[in-house]
């Protein structure tokens, strides 16, 4: 049994709600150290979780209308029954589904009473069933998928904080997925044969990709991770590449939004003629040679005011950026013939010009 403890402990990361940090792990803490002076756990396993990260809540508002009562009735200790007649709420909620919107405002069909009533919006709280403000996943899944509720989730904002569900956001999620869908066609329908321009350009906004998804990942920063994959995304539908450098784009796009969107993905492999399923296939690896801009912009500022940008070789010499910034006609214009007292070229970043 302790062999196999061992080999089991301790857990590499444990993820829950605030709720679970306070009551699950503290219960979870003090057993295993129970366990461990009774001899069922080694006493590397003392602190059962190597890592703890705390995950937000999933938020929506809640809608509500009060029922005035006139009266109540208790029962006291010794069994005699008491009557209250000042005038008490009752609150009653109601499912997000439940709501229609009018033009005097969002009403719902409240059963008992058999009518209509008016209900008030609440500010958005943490999805509970007493509230009611939840969102049937079955709902969601069958209006955008499976893999749209992922994506949306995971995007809105970093997983430590809460995140509002709106249709909204949904809807904008699905948009997306669905572009990336068209692009995947639109690359099956392209000549093999068929070249292009830009093709280095695309494939060094891959690699980059790559790598500020893999570090996303990794680092729990789902939502930084699908930005990059946003602004890929729109770097691929806007490409003149060939069709080889499309095709291992939008594969490899497939695989870095795998873990979000596993269905979709799935779906691109196999359109594409990959081998296998995603799921087997090696993680991608950036090529370092492809980090390495070229080329970069430099913004020139004239006494603090951004006035013009150069692009330039990235290992160009100092003297020679600042002859190309004092040369560029902005530069000339602002001067208006007087000569720079000062010329600040900070590698890779900025030419700052004092007049």
């Amino acid at each position: 049994v302790m062999e196999d403890a061992q080999y089991w402990m301790n857990v590499d990361q444990y993820i829950g709600g605030i709720e679970h940090a306070i009551l699950h792990l503290l219960y979870s803490r003090f057993f295993a150290r129970a366990m461990q002076i009774t001899g069922h756990l080694p006493e590397s396993a003392v602190e059962p979780f190597d890592a703890l990260f705390t995950q937000g809540m999933v938020t929506h508002e809640s809608y509500s209308w009060a029922e005035t009562v006139d009266g109540t009735i208790s029962v006291t200790n010794e069994g005699k029954a008491e009557i209250d007649e000042t005038p008490k709420q009752r609150i009653h909620y109601f499912f997000p589904e439940e709501i229609e919107q009018t033009p005097n405002g969002p009403v719902a069909y409240f059963k008992p009473v058999g009518v209509k009533v008016p209900v008030s919006v609440n500010p958005s709280v943490k999805m509970s069933k007493s509230k009611k403000n939840v969102v049937d996943p079955l709902h969601i899944i069958s209006n955008y998928g499976a893999d749209t509720a992922r994506w949306f989730v995971l995007s809105d904002s970093p997983p430590e904080r809460d995140v509002e569900w709106t249709a909204s956001g949904a809807e904008a999620s699905y948009k997306h997925l669905s572009r990336v869908w068209n692009i995947c066609d639109r690359v099956s329908e392209m000549d093999r044969d068929a070249t292009g321009t830009g093709d280095d350009d695309l494939l060094r906004a891959l690699h980059k990709t790559i790598h500020d998804v893999t570090m996303g990942v990794e680092s729990f920063g789902f939502n930084a991770a699908i930005a990059k994959l946003y602004a890929f995304t729109a770097t691929l539908q806007k490409s003149k590449a060939g069709y080889a450098a499309q095709r291992e784009a939008i594969m490899t796009l497939a695989q870095l939004m795998s873990p979000m969107t596993p269905h979709l993905s799935e779906d691109i492999w196999a359109h594409q003629g990959g081998e296998g399923l995603i799921t087997k296939a090696p993680w991608p690896k950036a090529d370092e040679k492809m980090l390495v801009d070229d080329t970069v912009t430099l913004p020139i500022q004239i006494n603090g005011k951004r006035r013009a940008e150069i692009q330039v070789p990235a290992d160009m010499p100092k003297e020679e950026v600042e002859k190309i910034a004092l040369a560029h006609e902005a530069v000339i214009r602002t001067l208006d013939g007087a000569t720079p007292k000062k010329v600040i070229v900070v590698p890779g970043r900025i030419v700052n010009v004092v007049a």
